[in-house]
């Protein structure tokens, strides 16, 4: 049977985004229910376990269910492949400017469509989203959209008239401006009542953004690559921070030019200890987990269901060891951030990707630009005091300082050793998740802040009757005041320059 011979099936294929789902809903407001089938095929990717590819595929769904037609997902057949096995590996993959797994997903789209032929005596007509450029450069219609990771128009065109079956007619309504009526987005939200995939949700991208270095470098390379319009700067207070972090973040936020927002629970981590009835420690931090990774969750959460936006979270972490002779710089320039690692900052990254991943109400995409993106020896501190003229916290430089402003003879041994202050300028020095070492330079530098901590595990043992400490030692507890007693009897110096095996919370990267 010929082409004209056939009844016309008009077919909207579905790709994941605003545009072929509008594009579908006009298809069939003109051509009625009837005549008219609705195909997806999901271009945003080819793992069905990624975020991006269940939430557009959940959003078609409700698309199909909206319009009131059943819904046709393209799937692989292998069993097919050899059919058009010569055109696939010679004619297509030598001409074709799509990439290869558009090309893969239009295959199996043309499988589907030729069956229409020969089983049904139909003949299609396919109806894709591609916007117009000029939509395409308007913001508020489109923004990383879906539908234009398929291809333009003229490349999809090309595609079915190469088919080695008989040419199949396409048809890009959204290309003649005249058929596009309003902003598609607003259409989708306020008229039909359907939440946006993520993928075609406004981006805005946060810096976790402290006292830290790291992330203050980081903060500054997200403004540069994504505008300060598109950004923001966060910020959760524990209520133990140092006081000299404060003024850090104020210059940099000037230095930057966009202002931080602050989140602050209302509580300390002692309060927080209390709640919970457990003291904190290097295994476990609820301090962490409730003033600081419970809030950003509320934060991100507000900005999808308040602002309609969709949150990119960037974190400061750098690989531990900046001259590690293994293959992690591999791992990192391939942007992957692997549990496995033996570098226990980018196993620290990988969690916390992980745990974005799977536990918000829909996962959250994170960045760590000092590892995937940077060149790995970047040195953030010697840019923000030479380049930027910005002074940093002085928990970073707090055994040079009293070094030289007191002579002081321990802290004269720290600087000698390559330890200017400590690892990270968080929580005032007081982090449970330090080990031996730390607590031993807190003591050594900041005598009175030890001295508040030891007090603070003195209130919650005597409180609760129970024999638990921050450090640990031989398995068992090992309290602040026993450790302090320790140093006193057998020299500070043992424990001053034995590194920890432990890595602080993830407070310290934010």
């Amino acid at each position: 049977m010929s082409k004209i011979d056939r009844e016309k099936v008009h077919i909207a294929v579905l790709t994941g985004g605003v545009f072929s789902s509008y594009v579908a809903y006009n298809t069939i407001q003109k051509y009625g229910k009837e005549n008219c089938k609705l195909f997806f095929i999901n271009t945003f990717s080819d793992s069905i376990n990624d975020p991006y590819y269940v939430s557009n595929t959940s959003f078609i769904e409700q698309v199909a269910d909206y319009i009131g037609l059943p819904l046709t997902t393209i799937e692989d057949f292998e069993a097919e492949k050899e059919v058009i096995a010569d055109w696939c590996n010679d004619q297509i993959e030598s001409a074709s400017v799509l990439s290869y797994q558009v090309e893969v997903k239009l295959k199996n789209l043309l499988f589907e469509v030729e069956a229409l032929r020969n089983k049904e005596n139909l003949e299609p007509v396919l109806y894709f989203g591609n916007p117009s450029p000029e939509m395409k450069e308007n913001k508020a219609i489109c923004l990383e959209s879906v539908d234009g990771k398929l291809g333009n128009a003229l490349e999809i065109k090309e595609f079915f008239e190469q088919s080695p079956f008989e040419m199949i007619e396409t048809s890009f309504p959204l290309m003649n401006k005249s058929d596009f009526d309003g902003n598609i987005k607003k259409i989708v939200q306020d008229e039909w009542g359907l939440e946006l995939p993520r993928s075609e949700r406004v981006r805005v991208h946060v810096a976790m953004f402290s006292g830290g270095a790291g992330s203050a470098y980081v903060a500054y390379h997200m403004v540069q690559a994504h505008g300060k319009e598109n950004c923001k700067l966060f910020f959760t207070n524990t209520l133990w921070e140092d006081e000299d972090n404060i003024r850090f973040m104020d210059e940099v936020c000037e230095y930057i030019g966009i202002e931080r927002i602050e989140k602050v629970a209302g509580k300390t981590p002692e309060e927080v200890f209390y709640d919970y009835k457990f003291l904190g420690n290097a295994r476990l931090a609820k301090c962490s987990e409730e003033l600081k990774v419970r809030q950003t969750l509320i934060f991100l959460e507000d900005l999808r269901l308040e602002e309609k936006l969709e949150p990119i979270l960037y974190f400061g972490i750098a690989p531990h060891e900046k001259h590690r002779r293994d293959d992690s710089h591999i791992r990192r320039k391939n942007n992957i951030v692997a549990e496995n690692s033996p570098d226990m900052n980018i196993r620290k990254a990988a969690g916390l990707r992980s745990f974005y991943e799977h536990f918000p109400i829909e996962p959250i995409e994170t960045r760590f630009p000092l590892i995937e993106t940077l060149r790995e020896d970047l040195d953030a501190k010697g840019i923000i005091q030479y380049e930027w003229g910005i002074k940093l916290p002085r928990m970073y430089t707090a055994a040079l300082e009293k070094a030289e402003n007191e002579n002081d003879p321990t802290a004269k041994k720290l600087v000698e050793n390559g330890i200017l202050g400590f690892s990270h300028a968080n929580c005032g020095g007081r982090c449970v998740r330090g080990g031996l070492q730390h607590y031993a330079t807190l003591y050594a530098i900041w005598p009175d802040q030890y001295k508040e901590q030891e007090e603070m595990e003195e209130r919650f043992r005597e409180y609760f009757e129970k024999d638990v400490s921050i450090l640990k030692r031989n398995g068992g507890a090992y309290s602040l005041k026993q450790f302090r007693e320790d140093m006193e009897n057998e020299g500070i110096d043992k424990y001053l320059f034995r590194p920890d095996d432990t890595i602080p919370c993830v407070c310290s990267f934010s």
